[in-house]
């Protein structure tokens, strides 16, 4: 070969080289305008299978373009993108949605598959981006474990839900005693599972079908399904405007189903959701508790036979409450310390103001009862207070200094145990 020829092909080899670096690019997956839960497909080829949908926010890698295709590499996935839906520049995930475990494993975490088929316990507390979802069944996830490691894989969508003011919604109606369809699919026509009365809080699961068609999908306890939105309220983050109505068991115990404890007593009062079962054997679906020990005790979902409750209430419970302090009633807060102090900033409330219970506390600011109702031993209630165009979050007052409708205290058997 001629001292020309080696010249030339070193030239060109050197412009291949120049044209390969010059594909390669990173930023994030990026669909303008669109709903929150929005995605855009990876596939095999251009126009070939898919892959996985991937969020916008989701941090990409591209070697190569073709044809208005871009190959790219998505938490150690790759595939084809349509070059649309990318922009260049950015280098980091923190604008994909953040997903929150909230249906851990007994062990409290749940499993990660990564890309090399090996499992991964990754606890509760572990901040996950979710890049992605993969078929039906599972998310693809950034997972930033307290030892600053990052893993990426799978996770089943059933343990996450999103985080922020999109991680609850209450069901909600026209009629406070009308429950709504919880469908298997998200279809009018699809299977009821159970149906829920307004006032339950629902986590809004991660999904492989996009909420635009005007379907969420929730859980609550082992129970998931599709809700339509127009009977879902996101205003509030999740928490209740209402609580649902609450029964008392008729027996000395009673077996369930759906959960690992098989049996409520009848000392345990339990919250009714919602209802199932069929018209032969009608069923309520049902929030109680379980005793760990002599002081703690967990959440449990289960139904339960309709013939074994006592349904104590007519209506949902209300936790609207009134300042009752004559002249007004000092306002306080937690410090950065949590220590409870009063808030100079709202000073004293209006005697007469409405305030929206939120969660209640023992004297030393430590949570009591169960979830926002209050029990023996509550001494602080955290409420939303509108004064003026404004409302207030997190406003401790005294349990002493409000009235409140008396179907929100429970019965004394409540505490017992």
């Amino acid at each position: 070969m001629s001292k020309k020829m080696v010249f030339f092909f070193i030239l060109l080899l050197a412009g291949i080289l120049l044209t390969q670096v010059g594909f390669a690019s990173e930023g994030i997956v990026y669909i303008a305008g669109q709903e929150i839960d929005a995605r855009v497909k990876l596939r095999e080829t251009p126009k070939g299978k898919i892959i996985g949908q991937y969020y916008s926010g989701a941090h990409y890698t591209s070697d190569e373009e073709k044809d208005g295709w871009a190959h790219v590499t998505i938490g150690g996935r790759t595939g084809w993108m349509m070059k649309t839906y990318l922009q260049e520049g950015i280098s980091t995930t923190e604008n994909a949605p953040c997903g929150h475990i909230a249906f851990p494993d007994s062990d409290g975490c749940i499993e990660l598959i990564d890309l090399e088929s090996t499992a991964h316990r990754i606890p509760e507390n572990t901040t996950l981006y979710v890049l992605g979802t993969i078929g039906e069944t599972f998310v693809h996830v950034e997972a930033h474990l307290q030892n600053n490691e990052i893993l990426y894989g799978d996770c089943i969508m059933e343990k996450i839900s999103w985080t922020d003011n999109f991680a609850k919604a209450i069901v909600r109606s026209d009629r406070d005693d009308l429950p709504i369809n919880v469908h298997e699919e998200p279809d009018i026509k699809s299977a009821s599972l159970c149906k829920l009365y307004p006032g339950t809080a629902v986590y809004l699961i991660f999904d492989y079908h996009n909420s635009a068609d005007g379907w969420h999908r929730v859980r609550i306890g082992s129970m998931g399904g599709y809700i339509r939105d127009d009977y879902l309220d996101f205003s509030t983050g999740g928490e209740p405007l209402l609580i649902p109505r609450w029964g008392l068991l008729k027996q000395p115990s009673a077996i369930v189903t759906g959960s690992s404890v098989s049996e409520v007593y009848q000392e345990d009062p339990l919250f009714i959701l919602g209802t199932g079962g069929s018209k032969r054997t009608p069923l309520y679906f049902c929030e109680g508790r379980a005793w760990v020990d002599e002081q703690t005790y967990k959440t449990i979902y289960f139904y339960i036979q309709q013939a074994y409750v006592e349904d104590s209430s007519a209506e949902s419970i209300s936790t609207i409450a009134h300042i009752a302090g004559s002249g007004g009633v000092q306002a306080y807060h937690f410090d950065n310390n949590g220590k409870i102090v009063p808030d100079n900033e709202l000073g004293l409330i209006p005697e007469g103001t409405e305030v929206q219970i939120l969660n209640s506390f023992d004297e030393e600011g430590q949570e009591t009862g169960w979830n926002q109702y209050l029990t023996q031993g509550t001494v602080w209630v955290s409420c939303e207070i509108p004064l003026g165009d404004n409302s207030y979050y997190g406003v401790l007052i005294p349990l002493k200094d409000l009235s409140y409708d008396s179907r929100l205290m429970l019965p004394t058997m409540w505490t017992e145990g």
